[in-house]
């Protein structure tokens, strides 16, 4: 079994465990960006994050990313999904991203 080594929550984590409701961090373009064709039935957002980033828990960058959809099950057959790359980059701006949103 695979194991989350990536606590995005860490930031948001209260002394006493609790988290505080995590806020949206848009994630900007890159011209190191991938695009997938996304396919009803076959594509999924963790197949997705496991092709790309060799790990199927970064899914929820690739869903930041694509902001016009809610959920995988909201992206309509055909679309070029933007897959944010390369994955260091993606996870210093989000973690920038709520450092800077928290200390607000």
């Amino acid at each position: 079994m695979i194991k989350n080594t990536y606590d995005r929550y860490e930031i948001y984590r209260n002394a006493d465990g609790s988290i505080d409701q995590l806020p949206f961090i848009p994630i900007s373009t890159s011209n190191n960006d991938k695009y997938e064709e996304w396919i009803i039935g076959r594509s999924r957002m963790d197949k997705l994050s496991q092709k790309f980033y060799n790990d199927p828990f970064y899914d929820f960058f690739i869903l930041f990313a694509n902001p016009e959809y809610i959920s995988e099950f909201d992206i309509p057959e055909g679309v070029l999904v933007r897959i944010p790359f390369p994955l260091d980059r993606v996870k210093k701006e989000y973690e920038d991203g709520l450092e800077k949103i928290r200390k607000q």
